[in-house]
Order: C-alpha cells, then sequence, then structure tokens
C-alpha cells in the first residue's frame, strides 16, 4: 500500500461549524493512506447576491458564506485538521490586480493557485462566465488569466486550472507557450482525453487527474487503465470531492487500486506526480 496518498483536487464549501464532521472525515482517510488534500478556497470580495451564483455548478451544495468568501474559514479548517489541507485560492469572482490579490492570499497561508477558465456560456460546467459576471470585457479576463499563470510561474507555485482541452485548445497552447516553466494540473485528464492527448505528449511538464471522472472509470476501467500507463509521468490522483463529502474520497482510492495498476506508477498517480506537481509547496508543510 502506498505510504502517502495526495489528492490534488478538492473543493470548500464549508465554514468552520463542520470542523467537527470534517475532522472525523479526515481520520478516516488517514487511515487509508490520504495524507494531504489540496482544497481550493473562492474568494469574492465585493460579493452580489444577484449573480453569486453564475459561476458555481447547479448541484454544489453550500454549507459555508453565502457568497462564496471562503478565505478565513478554509484558514481556520486547515490548521485545525495539523495541515492536511493545502489551501489554494479559487480565483474565479477574482477582481483588481493580480499579484497584489495574491500576495495577500499568499501572505496569509495559501499554497497555490486555483483557476478555472470561463470566457462564455458554453463551458462544461452549465456556469455562467466571468466577463459578464465581474462587468468586464473579454479582453481584461483574458489578461488577468494570463496574469495568473505568470504569477504561478515567477513565484514557483502550482496551479490548478480547470479548461476544456476540446473547446479552448486553443488558448491552452498559447498559455503553455507563454510559460513554458508553469507547473499546472488542467484536471478532469483535460475534459477531453483525445483532445488532451496532445498536450500531454508536446508539453512534459503539465499534469493532469483523475477528479470528476469516477462514474466513468468504473464503466470503462480497461480504457483508463491504458491512457494512465500511457503517461505514468503526468497523471495524479484527484477526486473534485466538496469538504462536506470529504469521505467520499475513499471511492476514488478504492477505483485507482482496481485498476490493478503496476506498483510503481500507482504510486506515481498517488504520491510521486502529485508531489511534483506541488513541488516546495509540499515540503514547506
Amino acid at each position: 500500500m502506498t505510504s502517502e496518498i495526495i489528492d490534488v483536487h478538492m473543493h470548500c464549501f464549508v465554514g468552520r461549524q463542520q470542523e467537527t464532521a470534517l475532522a472525523r472525515d479526515i481520520a478516516l482517510l488517514r487511515r487509508e493512506g490520504l495524507r494531504r488534500m489540496v482544497v481550493a478556497g473562492l474568494v469574492n470580495t465585493q460579493p452580489d447576491p444577484e449573480t453569486t451564483w453564475n459561476l458555481i455548478p447547479d448541484y454544489v451544495e453550500n454549507h459555508g458564506d453565502p457568497h462564496f468568501n471562503e478565505t478565513d474559514d478554509l484558514l481556520a479548517l486547515a490548521e485545525s485538521v495539523d495541515h492536511a489541507l493545502l489551501p489554494f485560492v479559487d480565483t474565479r469572482y477574482l477582481r483588481g490586480d493580480v499579484a497584489t490579490a495574491l500576495d495577500g492570499y499568499m501572505g496569509q497561508g495559501f499554497k497555490g493557485i486555483k483557476g478555472i477558465y470561463l470566457p462564455d456560456n458554453e463551458n462544461d460546467l452549465g456556469v455562467g462566465n466571468v466577463p459578464d459576471t465581474l462587468g468586464i470585457s473579454l479582453e481584461q479576463y483574458r489578461r488577468r488569466e494570463w496574469d495568473l499563470f505568470a504569477y504561478a510561474e515567477n513565484h514557483d507555485l502550482p496551479l490548478l486550472y480547470h479548461m476544456d482541452a476540446r473547446r479552448y485548445g486553443d488558448v491552452m497552447k498559447d498559455l503553455l507557450d507563454d510559460f513554458p516553466r508553469v507547473r499546472v494540473n488542467f484536471p478532469h485528464l483535460g475534459i477531453g482525453r483525445k483532445a488532451f492527448s496532445a498536450f500531454l505528449d508536446r508539453y512534459p511538464n503539465i499534469f493532469t487527474d483523475i477528479a470528476g471522472l469516477l462514474p466513468y472509470m468504473r464503466s470503462n476501467p480497461a480504457s483508463y487503465r491504458d491512457f494512465i500507463m500511457h503517461y505514468p509521468d503526468q497523471i495524479c490522483f484527484g477526486t473534485d470531492t466538496f469538504l462536506y463529502h470529504a469521505g467520499s474520497a475513499l471511492d476514488y482510492i478504492s477505483m485507482v487500486r482496481e485498476l490493478r495498476l503496476p506498483e510503481e506508477i500507482e504510486t506515481q498517480v498517488f504520491n510521486g506526480n502529485p508531489a511534483r506537481f506541488l513541488g516546495r509547496v509540499l515540503s514547506a508543510v
């Protein structure tokens, strides 16, 4: 059994009032080898009640701050569970100068950055778009996303960035060409494996994860096993779990083990690749 499993993709959506339940779930996860969990916490400093839910999928249950400003709660929860949680700042509502804002959040204790590319309403999540929600132009939005990548590269920080390679492959290519040293995880196997394979082949420094894919993997395990075997150094363990259901990460651990990967590749997925993606952030905890 792998000595340490790292989940590179979870979400907050809880407050400090769930501390006891969360501690119980994390104790259960630790018994199965899960030691570190990247958790994205939203920041929303200018909440508009009419548009707050525009960028959140319908299936999310919000058990925390009603306007998704999760900064203080996530940092407090991370401390309460002995830093098993690695807080990433979710930037979808981010306003103002990117570097100034991120300097502040990193100073508070965040360990990395979570982004999501939402330029229009045709995204895979079925949510609204950032320009309309924040009242900015598409050009301003793209500039913000470029600034996120620049900040991650310049500060040697891991970047978890949701982006559909099928629809936005041209933008993905431009970002990776402009920031060749960035350590980025495009989750959900890049949304479409066929489209994303070309990026895994061309950019060996990027990562992806299996988050949100449990039902698909269960229905076709051989196909996903073959894909992982083809990219053993780039696929990470991730679940897309919300902290109010943190225990469901156990189903993903079981699924990976059921794939019967060679031991060294299973270890890469559970630990080696996530550790390389996180870099110095992990050793500093």
